[in-house]
């Protein structure tokens, strides 16, 4: 065997494995569903069952109206069944749409804490909007193959079955005609399903690629124009509209050839079946069948043949709905599953358990230890060599060192936004077991201000924090100093990614927040690492008030954070900051 046929054996062997593993995955996202899919799958052969009994009652009227008998029997059983079909028919459509959307509030709620587990430690090492396209329009793909198509695979292994029986019982040869033609069905099906699924992944992928580009060109539109590359950067951008708009004609092409291919070989087996019947029906057959056919089981049968294939053309319809989850699947794969081994404590021990020790905790600063903590990332990069230190109740820590020492690492550790690998880490004298999300305050570098009032911001958006709480908050951690001259005070609004205000004002905003919420812990990335020595000055000032009765750690490479603090600990392995 050539070396290139071994690689491409090796590339269908590695493509199949995925295929099991994406497969795998919408197995276990499909799980809060269950019971909704069970149901949606009953209605769904429920009707085929029912549709036998229509086709008997039409075939009975209609023969009885030829041969002058009474019609009424089989034209309410007819009318009865279609009635009941309908029902089922309804039923299944609204219990399959209540599978889809569960699963998809399930998958949002479950991607919003993954992130809120995994932190910036996870989010600033990818493109925001390449992330935010798999969230939304990854998790959208997941609609038809849970409303849909995962309902009709039991349809679909029962539904032709009762059809099937139910014309064994009047034809053998008809009944023989289905059974033979189905499996090719299926194979073709299959073979331009393939297709189907590879063209809806790239699709997803440029798409993805496509948004990520947008974002990012229109955050930096300001730099685009001052080096004169507007016009650069839109051409380009037309250009991958114009990939994304092939692409998904490509997908169009692929499921109007599946739904063509499908057509074209039932409409040979019905009609195969209504040349069978039409000839027995005349006495022309060229050959002895053993059986008769009569104008009722003719009928019964002709009105059989299209339903057969229902089911099957469904599933055709619906087969790039399969497609297009897998491509969901493999965008949202993997910061799914590095949340789930970020850290070897479970996602819903690091969810719930914070809230436990909140419960536990004294309304007192407790003090921090670090005993040989460290943190080497799953792609192998080290995070932070192991480090030991007490960060003492009620002061200020600083980690001091060179960028690239580690210093961030170990506040992220902390949070849960990076793995904690090795050594303990406790807290007032426990074992740290779950991240302090919920206990512990963060400012980065850069805080994040909402569009909104600075009193949004500093209650973030919380309308049961008092008004009062809020006004301390912002004077003790310096926001009136500014705000008080703005023409509307705290109501005053400011843009997104604080628009509006200095890098100074966005700290001691973020201070505002801390205080206002009452964190005993108070983390700060490098928080004054973007600003002159005026408004460092006024940081450390306002971060002085605030840390009165808090444990602060703050992590910086500033002589004056570093004569601020209570003690200072001095990083000096290279790690990853």
């Amino acid at each position: 065997m050539s070396t290139s046929e071994m690689s491409a054996d090796a590339e269908k062997a590695a493509s199949k494995a995925r295929k099991a593993e994406l497969g795998a995955l919408l197995k276990t996202w499909g799980e809060p569903a269950t019971a909704l899919t069970r149901q949606s799958m009953a209605f769904g052969a429920a009707q085929y069952a029912v549709f036998v009994g229509f086709a008997w009652g039409a075939a009975w009227a209609v023969s009885a109206l030829v041969n002058n008998s009474a019609i009424w029997p089989g034209l309410v059983l007819a009318l009865a069944c279609a009635g009941l079909r309908a029902a089922c028919q309804a039923a299944e459509t609204r219990t399959g749409v209540e599978a889809s959307l569960k699963v998809r509030q399930t998958m949002r709620a479950l991607a919003a804490r993954k992130l809120a587990a995994l932190g910036p430690g996870y989010t600033e090492r990818f493109d925001s909007g390449e992330t935010t396209s798999a969230l939304i329009d990854a998790v959208d793909k997941l609609d038809g193959y849970y409303g849909r198509y995962r309902p009709l695979m039991g349809v679909v292994m029962v539904g032709p079955l009762i059809i099937m029986a139910a014309a064994f019982s009047a034809s053998y040869i008809v009944g023989l005609i289905f059974l033979i033609t189905a499996p090719l069905l299926i194979v073709f099906m299959a073979l331009v399903g393939a297709g189907a699924a590879a063209a809806s992944k790239d699709q997803l992928t440029t798409l993805q690629r496509l948004a990520g580009r947008f974002n990012d060109r229109l955050r930096a539109l300001e730099t685009l124009n001052a080096f004169n590359a507007v016009e650069r950067e839109r051409d380009g951008l037309a250009q991958a509209s114009e990939d994304f708009r092939r692409r998904t004609m490509k997908v169009l092409a692929m499921a109007f050839l599946s739904s063509g291919v499908l057509e074209f070989f039932a409409a040979l087996s019905v009609a195969g079946s209504a040349i069978y019947i039409g000839f027995s029906l005349l006495g022309e057959m060229p050959f002895r069948t053993g059986e008769t056919i009569t104008l009722q089981t003719g009928l019964f049968c002709l009105i059989l043949a299209p339903e057969f294939y229902m089911p099957l053309r469904r599933l055709s319809a619906a087969y790039h709905d399969r497609a297009d989850a897998e491509a969901g699947a493999e965008a949202l794969a993997p910061f799914m599953t590095e949340a789930d081994t970020a850290n070897e404590v479970s996602p819903t021990e690091r969810l719930v358990a914070p809230a436990a020790t909140i419960a536990k905790r004294e309304d007192t600063p407790p003090t921090i230890k670090f005993v040989q903590a460290g943190s080497v990332y799953p792609d192998g990069r080290l995070g932070l060599a192991p480090l030991s230190f007490e960060a003492p109740a009620g002061q200020i820590t600083a980690l001091w060192g060179p960028s690239g020492v580690g210093k961030s690492t170990a506040l992220k550790l902390l949070m849960g936004y990076a793995p904690h690998t090795d050594g303990q880490v406790f807290v007032e004298g426990d074992e740290l077991k779950a991240p302090l999300i919920g206990q512990a305050a963060w400012i980065a570098q850069r805080p994040h201000v909402f569009y909104g009032s600075l009193i949004d911001n500093i209650s973030l958006f919380d309308r049961s924090l008092a008004a009062e709480r809020v006004q301390s908050a912002a004077e003790t951690a310096g926001v009136m100093d500014f705000a008080a001259s703005l023409p509307e005070g705290l109501q005053t609004q400011v843009g997104d990614q604080g628009y509006g205000l200095s890098g100074g004002q966005a700290q001691r905003l973020a201070l505002a927040r801390a205080w206002a919420v009452d964190m005993k812990i108070v983390l700060l990335d490098e928080p004054t690492a973007h600003l002159d020595g005026e408004a460092e000055a006024r940081f450390l000032t306002a971060l002085k008030r605030i840390s009165e009765g808090r444990t602060v750690i703050i992590a910086t490479h500033s002589p004056a954070v570093r004569d601020a603090a209570d003690q200072v600990i001095r990083l000096e392995t290279e790690g990853a900051s």
